[in-house]
């Protein structure tokens, strides 16, 4: 991820169906710290947060069809649930090259269900 690409592109009004941390050979040592800091990246570009729940989550399982029953909050559904805190601030963001953009928000993970169970932090 660049920041002057994903810059130009947002600004044409086209915004990503789903993302991904961009974990590449290139972003091991940069930006890429956690899933909940790419989705806050995008916020810095005007995302929502729904938006960015959305692309995170629903967009995504239904991109593959291995994950259909995932990405879903519905009563029946498998229950793997990221829990996220949303925190206003300034916060720095890195792109794989190290170019610095700040935005006001972020999200931090708070805690993990996994199939129903909380996951204990270790």
């Amino acid at each position: 991820m660049r920041w002057d690409t994903v810059e130009a592109i947002m600004k044409t009004g086209f915004w990503p169906d789903t993302f991904s941390t961009d974990w590449n050979v290139n972003s091991r040592t940069t930006g890429v710290i956690d899933f909940p800091n790419c989705m806050s990246k995008l916020l810095s570009f005007g995302m929502t947060v729904p938006q960015a729940i959305a692309r995170a989550t629903t967009n995504a399982a239904r991109t593959f069809a291995v994950f259909r029953e995932r990405g879903t909050l519905n009563v029946g559904a498998v229950a793997d649930v990221a829990l996220l805190e949303l925190r206003d601030g300034d916060f720095e963001f890195l792109d794989n090259y190290n170019n610095k953009r700040t935005g006001n928000q972020r999200l931090f993970p708070s805690g993990t269900i996994l199939n129903g169970k909380q996951v204990q932090r270790s």
